[in-house]
């Protein structure tokens, strides 16, 4: 006669906080839209054209001669490493953005 053993192993339930909304966007002389979905937005590269939506708590640019509008959350961060980037940004309470920049001719704005 074979005996069968049983053992229960409580489970261990791991909640994993939720990750941050990113939207990225690499490329050359691109036009575009990007949704950071209130994460944060990342553009690389040299005169793209973007628009990014989504009350963004940070927005990125690596890169030099971009021109982004882009709806911050608010006290959003702008970081920029680059140069002769044009930035033109709106929160949703008119909150001014935090600066990071790192670059020659850089120009930020909040939009009008």
């Amino acid at each position: 006669m074979q005996c069968t053993k049983f053992v229960f192993v409580p489970a261990v339930l791991a909640l994993a906080s939720p990750a941050s909304a990113q939207a990225t966007f690499e490329g050359a002389g691109d036009q575009g839209e990007l949704d950071c979905g209130g994460g944060i937005a990342t553009i690389s590269g040299a005169s793209n054209r973007m628009t990014v939506t989504g009350g963004c708590s940070q927005l990125v640019i690596e890169g030099a001669d971009n021109e982004v509008r882009v709806e911050l959350a608010s006290k959003g961060v702008i970081r920029i490493v680059g140069a002769s980037n044009r930035v033109q940004w709106t929160t949703p309470d008119g909150s001014k953005a935090q600066l990071r920049v790192s670059g020659a001719g850089n120009r930020i704005s909040m939009a009008r």
